[in-house]
C-alpha cells in the first residue's frame, strides 16, 4: 500500500512540474517572446532555473518507471470475502447438493478456510506440477475419475514424507495393514509406502474396490478415509447411502468437502488470486525405473557413484529406502533420467565381483 501511495504522490508531482513548464512557456508566447537557445540566460537565472526543472522531471520520470514496474510484478489478492463458491460443484461426476444449506456452509467453511492459507495453495500448485502428471496419466488407463488426484491434497498436502499420528504414511496415507494388503512392503530397511509410484497403484487399485461396493465415489472416499468396516457399519445403522446425510467422524465428514475444495482452487487458481511464473512451479517426478534382484545389500553411494549423481539425490528419488543400503531382495530403483545403462554396466560388474569372491 505504501508503494501504491509513493506511485501516486510521484505522478502527482510529474503532472504538476510539467504543467509548471508547459505554463511558463505559454507566458512566453503570450508576451511575444520567441524562445531561442540561450535567450533566458538574460533574465534572472532563468535557464538555470529551467535546466534544474527539466533534471527534476528526468528524475521523476525514472522514479515513476520504477516504481510502475514494481507495482506490476505486485500480486495483491482482494479481501477473502470477494471470493464466492461456484454455485454447482460435482466430484467424480457426483453433483453437491448445496441447495441444503448444511452443506453448502460445510463446504463453505473448507473453501474460506482454504483460502485463507495462501502458502499452503501455493505449495499444492507447486508440487501438483510435480506429482499429478503420472497419476492422471494412471487414472486415465484405469478408467477411473479425474478428480480422484485431489485426494493427494487432501490427505498429504503433496509431502512426499508426510507421516500422520495414526501411522499412516506418503502422500497417499497408507497405514500398514492397508499397504501391505495392496503389495507394499514395509520393514526395517523398506518402507513402499514413500515409494511415489507403488504407492499411487496401489491407492488406484483401493479405490477402484470401494467404488465397486459402494457404487459411489463420495463413500468410497469416505471409506479410503475411515476404513470401509465404519462406513458399512454406519449405512446400515443410519439406513441411507448418502454421504452428505451420513453421521460420521467429523475428520470423514470434512474429507470429501476438503478434497471438493481442492478441485476447485486448484482446478482455476488464478480466479482465487494464486498465480505463478511457469519457472515457479516445481520439477515433474521422472525417473527411469529398474527392477533388481540382491542377494546382498547394495550401498546407495555406489549407486550413486556409477551413474555419476550424488548420494542425496538417489536416496531423495528413493525414499522407500529407510537405511543407507538397498536390503537383499526384489525391488524398483529410481534413477535420474539417462542413466540406467550406466546403472546395468555397474550392476553387471558389481554382481560378477560378489560371485567371485
Amino acid at each position: 500500500m505504501g508503494t501504491m501511495k509513493a506511485f501516486a504522490a510521484f505522478s502527482i508531482i510529474l503532472l504538476l512540474l510539467t504543467g509548471c513548464a508547459v505554463e511558463r512557456s505559454l507566458e512566453r508566447r503570450e508576451e511575444g517572446v520567441t524562445l531561442q537557445p540561450g535567450s533566458f540566460e538574460r533574465e534572472d537565472g532563468s535557464a538555470e532555473k529551467l535546466r534544474a526543472l527539466e533534471q527534476s522531471l528526468s528524475i521523476l520520470q525514472s522514479e515513476v518507471a520504477a516504481l510502475e514496474r514494481r507495482l506490476n510484478s505486485l500480486q495483491v489478492r482482494p479481501r477473502l470475502s470477494t471470493y464466492k463458491l461456484p454455485q454447482n460443484i460435482d466430484l467424480c461426476g457426483e453433483r453437491f447438493p448445496l441447495e441444503d444449506r448444511n452443506v453448502w456452509e460445510s463446504l463453505d467453511r473448507e473453501f474460506l478456510l482454504a483460502l485463507d492459507n495462501e502458502a499452503q495453495v501455493l505449495l499444492w500448485m507447486k508440487r501438483a506440477k510435480r506429482y499429478f502428471p503420472f497419476i492422471e496419466k494412471r487414472l486415465t488407463e484405469m478408467g477411473l475419475p479425474d478428480d480422484l488426484k485431489y485426494l493427494t491434497i487432501t490427505e498429504s498436502g503433496l509431502r512426499p514424507l508426510a507421516v500422520s499420528s495414526s501411522g499412516a504414511s506418503g502422500i497417499w496415507q497408507f497405514i500398514p495393514s492397508t499397504a501391505e494388503k495392496y503389495g507394499m512392503k514395509k520393514n526395517r530397511s523398506v518402507d513402499e509406502r514413500f515409494d511415489f509410484l507403488k504407492a499411487t497403484e496401489g491407492a488406484l487399485a483401493y479405490l477402484k474396490c470401494l467404488y465397486e461396493e459402494f457404487q459411489s465415489w463420495t463413500l468410497a472416499m469416505a471409506a479410503y478415509n475411515a476404513g470401509e468396516n465404519r462406513v458399512r457399519k454406519e449405512i446400515e445403522l443410519q439406513e441411507t447411502r448418502n454421504y452428505f446425510y451420513l453421521d460420521l467422524p467429523t475428520e470423514t465428514e470434512r474429507y470429501v468437502y476438503k478434497i471438493a475444495v481442492a478441485k476447485i482452487i486448484l482446478s482455476d487458481p488464478e480466479q482465487f488470486g494464486f498465480r505463478l511464473e511457469p519457472k515457479e512451479f516445481y520439477d515433474p517426478f521422472v525417473t527411469e525405473r529398474v527392477k533388481i534382484e540382491l542377494v546382498q545389500p547394495l550401498p546407495i553411494m555406489e549407486v550413486a557413484r556409477a551413474v555419476g549423481s550424488y548420494y542425496k539425490e538417489i536416496k531423495e528419488m528413493n525414499l522407500h529406502f529407510t537405511e543407507e543400503t538397498i536390503p537383499p531382495g526384489v525391488h524398483f530403483l529410481n534413477l535420474p533420467p539417462g542413466s540406467s545403462d550406466r546403472f546395468w554396466t555397474f550392476f553387471s560388474m558389481w554382481k560378477k565381483e560378489l560371485e567371485s569372491k
